[in-house]
């Protein structure tokens, strides 16, 4: 990790910085990359083969023209012509590099290739690369922006690290962070990260001193496992944000972009969360949330509690019903408290939390305020009053309870941008996030939530759960019989089952079962038995058996028909249990409601592999079905726990079979005790 981050310092701390493509030419990168870097402290070097002078500064033919080494070159050059003019860098002692230019992986064949060439002169002279397709970086703390829109060089240096797949999204999100008033350590697009990739990025940031808060802007992961990892360890030591788009197809899009596909949001998504992410949906979010965690972190804790305090009724319900959708603990204040709160209020109104005030007077806010501190279960206090001084004096308010607590405060309002503007900066010097609408106080104090759960969850990670067997690779897919009898190796139940290859040996069979039996076609070449009839239940006689052969007889399959009796389970909930080797993210498990509706609605769970019984639990806790175990409406519970432990041990095997790129339990039915598979596809493909 040390060297990681001296070779990036080499990137973000440059000393002397040549812009290759320098130009006189005002609509073009050449000029706005040199014109973003005239506050840059260090020695810049125009190179442009007609020389002269360039925005005031001498301009030299070529780099071996210098006459010395420079840090970072910068290539505002036409793709084709990138690769000699970075070997050329290279041999000018160049030992960091930014590519602005376009036309490479993301258009195809040759942009690819020509990348591979790149990367190889960059591994041969231990350069590195941000880029290419990048709009580039800006380090304000440094007086650094190498990038070809000038707006970054107002951005002001703060404790928010930046980091986008998008060059324009860097800006954007950048822009909205100086207009709330905050700052950035460093900003940077990582376009089609040839070398310096997201995940390095955050391991880097995660160890700067001057970043208190990652912020992701994320498209396409590549190497979805490598980002999980990294977005683990790094928020070990930094909170992190992350807003990812793909909920929509927009995959075509998205490689014509930065040549990266968008795989499955749902998975991104899931990983994200399960390494620490605070995973958001909007940019906007994406601000509001990396706002409060540059300021505050909590500890880790299971359930942390909001306290909500208001000055008029409608923003405290505006909060609430976003925290409580979101199932935010906010506890219920102690019986003494509201008490004491409702002796102080002169009219009646709802002390339970939220609390509201109705309009009180700035003391009678600061000692309702302080009485909320005292309360135990509370960990975040958000106070909301729209910005009348007759009503709140903010700075004075907030400054009074920091001297009494250290829990997270969150000033949510609403005003004019004059009153506004100064209240916000001085509260920020004491770490209390101000907010604009009741609606982003809300986002800060789940973000803040999230943040805590997050780590409270890998504090206990206990991976040391139910081991799947180990057995040997697959080389064909296996058919419903043969992956049951996997399972139950496993030690996961499937019901009595025999795999017969002719009518009469169906018929005997048959015989020495419990009835109802259910009949089935066998064979690993059919994904779905029952879309070809090829499933029939419940089978009582000899006859509603032979009638069922028949019918699968006439099924079109590779080779001999062969038929699977079994015997019916009896009833329960049906789910279903997924796994699958995804290119990007590894072994992956994913839990869902059964039915036929079921993927029709969406309820479902992922999570990487490994997970232990925890996180499991939390899987099947996040289904909108999860009610059902619980005696929905009199009925039966059933058993989470042995759901959980079966999904712990299908991501375990998915781990120890790489070659097995789906699983498909489905249904599979739970009991008040146990569970059992009723039907098992698992696919195989060539390993990666």
């Amino acid at each position: 990790m040390k060297s990681c981050r001296k070779s990036l310092d080499r990137l973000f701390n440059p000393g002397s910085i040549a812009v290759v493509g320098a130009t006189r030419e005002e609509s073009k990168a050449g000029f706005t990359m040199l014109h973003a870097l005239k506050d840059f402290r260090g020695e810049v070097y125009p190179i442009n083969p007609k020389g002269g002078e360039i925005d005031h500064r001498k301009a030299y033919p070529n780099l071996k023209s210098i006459g010395r080494p420079v840090d970072l070159v910068a290539l505002c050059i036409p793709a084709a012509m990138c690769l000699s003019a970075l070997k050329e860098a290279a041999e000018a002692g160049a030992r960091a590099a930014v590519i602005a230019s376009g036309g490479f992986g993301e258009s195809g064949k040759e942009g690819l290739a020509l990348q591979e060439e790149i990367l190889s002169v960059c591994r041969d002279h231990s350069m590195r690369l941000l880029g290419p397709n990048t709009a580039g970086f800006v380090n304000p703390g440094a007086g650094v922006a190498v990038h070809f829109n000038p707006l970054v060089t107002r951005f002001r240096p703060g404790p928010i690290g930046l980091i986008t797949q998008s060059g324009a999204m860097n800006v954007v999100v950048g822009s909205i962070l100086e207009s709330e008033g905050l700052g950035i350590s460093i900003g940077a697009g990582t376009g089609n990260a040839l070398d310096i990739t997201v995940s390095e990025m955050i391991g880097y940031l995660s160890l700067r001193e001057d970043t208190r808060c990652i912020a992701l802007y994320l498209e396409g992961v590549e190497d979805g496992r490598e980002l999980y990892d990294a977005v683990y360890e790094a928020s070990l030591r930094k909170p992190i944000v992350a807003f990812a788009v793909g909920k929509a197809d927009i995959g075509e899009f998205a490689v014509s972009h930065t040549g990266k596909t968008i795989g499955s949001f749902a998975l991104k998504k899931a990983a994200l969360i399960q390494a620490g992410a605070v995973v958001v949906s909007s940019s906007r979010d994406l601000v509001d949330a990396a706002n409060v965690l540059s300021k505050v972190r909590l500890a880790p804790k299971q359930n942390p509690g909001v306290g909500v305090l208001s000055g008029q009724a409608g923003p405290a319900m505006v909060i609430s019903d976003y925290l409580r959708s979101r199932s935010v603990n906010m506890p219920q204040l102690g019986e003494d408290t509201m008490e004491r709160i409702a002796g102080l209020l002169s009219v009646k109104t709802y002390i339970k939390n939220p609390v509201d005030t109705a309009r009180p007077s700035p003391d009678l806010f600061l000692e309702v305020l302080s009485l909320m501190a005292a309360e135990e279960r509370i960990d975040i206090l958000l106070a909301f009053a729209l910005h009348v001084a007759i009503e709140v004096e903010p700075v004075a308010l907030f400054r009074s309870v920091r001297e009494r607590t250290q829990k997270a405060l969150i000033f949510g309002t609403a005003g004019l941008d004059e009153e506004i503007v100064p209240t916000a900066k001085e509260l920020c010097a004491i770490d209390v996030a101000v907010f604009r609408s009741p609606d982003q106080a809300a986002v800060a104090a789940w973000a803040l939530t999230q943040d805590s759960r997050a780590y409270y969850r890998k504090k206990r990670q206990n991976l040391r759960a139910r081991s799947a067997i180990a057995s040997d690779t697959l080389r064909v897919s296996p058919d419903e019989a043969e992956a049951k009898l996997l399972l139950r190796k496993m030690g996961i139940d499937t019901p009595i089952f025999v795999v017969c290859e002719s009518h009469a040996e169906a018929v005997w069979s048959f015989r020495k079962m419990k009835k109802p039996c259910v009949a089935k076609i066998l064979s690993a070449a059919i994904a779905h038995k029952t879309e070809v009839g090829g499933v029939h239940f419940p089978i009582q006689t000899e006859e509603q058996l032979l009638d069922a052969l028949r019918k699968i007889d006439a099924i079109e399959v590779p080779g001999k028909t062969k038929y699977l009796v079994e015997e019916m389970a009896p009833a329960g909930l049906e789910i279903i249990v997924g796994a699958t080797n995804d290119v990007s993210f590894g072994p992956t498990v994913m839990a869902g409601l059964g039915g036929t509706a079921a993927e029709a609605l969406g309820d479902n769970s992922m999570r990487l592999a490994p997970l232990d019984l925890e996180g499991a639990l939390e899987m099947m806790s996040e289904l909108r079905a999860a009610r059902l175990f619980d005696r929905w409406r009199g009925g039966p519970s059933y058993d989470k726990m042995a759901v959980a432990a079966l999904l712990v041990t299908i991501g375990q095997f998915m781990e120890q079979h790489p070659e097995i790129k789906e699983v498909d339990l489905n249904p599979v039915r739970v009991f008040e005790k146990g569970v059992v598979v009723l039907d098992a596809l698992m696919v195989c493909g060539p390993q990666e």
